[in-house]
């Protein structure tokens, strides 16, 4: 296996997928097959806005003779822009649902659903090179990402113009103590103890997938379409435990060796071509 380098040019935007959460704050599988959330098609942007930090100037005797600076007061928001408008996306966001009048399709808009969102994870990646000119990999194809384990998504809606529709989401990342598996942050470890979210490279591209124990299923299969690039990229976590035994990892599924317990949330992160 080979770890991606740390120096790396992105460009494009590839993909994004909302992951809505169950009560716990993990992927809200119900059953055992995988649960991977809900790709948002016709991604154009996901911009960041990390603030400026507080400049503090001390001063006296009319000049300047100290500067310090502090945390911002605001957090990480962002935006999410696309080009496809999806009642199903939509849906997993909030608590509106789209329904049927005659054979046309609706989708009520400004509802009293708003300020009630669903909490979601978000996924999203582009493509990368390799720019470290001391790198053997100088050049190499890696994958760029943007975890958020915790956000509100929450839609816009507009109106129309003579030009391609463009919908724009409103992205609220939220404060976290542990990752989208349910692993702790730790100063020995990630350097930090809370985060709104986590900056991925990857040798391929990053996927996350939920299943829930039944007590009896031992045989947990992948995504059909997205199979595992190969053992060594896949880790799992079952109720927020990093699983080192009892099980095999093959690319297209993981068998246990005893069932996981029925109500047992398992999280898997791996990396598919």
């Amino acid at each position: 296996m080979t770890a991606p380098g740390v120096v790396r040019s992105g460009v494009g935007f590839r993909h994004v997928v909302v992951i809505p959460l169950n009560a716990d704050g993990y992927p809200n599988a119900t059953d055992t097959t995988p649960y991977e959330g809900t790709q948002i098609s016709g991604a154009q942007a996901l911009t960041i806005d990390d603030p400026e930090p507080r400049d503090i100037v001390h001063f006296g005797d009319d000049r300047v003779f100290q500067r310090d600076v502090l945390p911002p007061t605001t957090p990480i928001s962002g935006e999410l822009r696309v080009r496809k408008i999806s009642d199903t996306v939509d849906a997993a966001l909030g608590d509106d649902a789209s329904f049927t009048v005659g054979e046309a399709k609706m989708f009520g808009i400004g509802s009293d659903n708003k300020g009630d969102e669903n909490q979601v994870a978000i996924l999203a990646y582009r493509q990368a090179l390799n720019s470290d000119t001391s790198s053997g990999d100088y050049g190499k194809r890696y994958w760029e990402a943007r975890l958020f384990p915790r956000a509100y998504v929450i839609g816009r809606e507009s109106g129309f113009e003579d030009s391609p529709e463009e919908k724009a989401y409103a992205v609220r990342p939220l404060f976290v103590k542990e990752h989208l598996w349910g692993e702790a942050f730790a100063t020995g470890t990630e350097g930090f103890e809370q985060a709104q979210g986590i900056r991925i490279v990857s040798e391929y591209k990053p996927k996350v997938v939920g299943f829930l124990g039944d007590g009896s299923q031992v045989t947990f299969v992948l995504p059909t379409s997205y199979p595992a690039q190969a053992t060594g990229k896949m880790l799992m976590w079952n109720n927020g435990v990093e699983q080192t035994a009892g099980y095999t990892f093959r690319i297209t599924d993981i068998v246990f060796s005893s069932a996981p317990s029925d109500g047992d949330d398992i999280v898997l992160f791996y990396e598919y071509e």
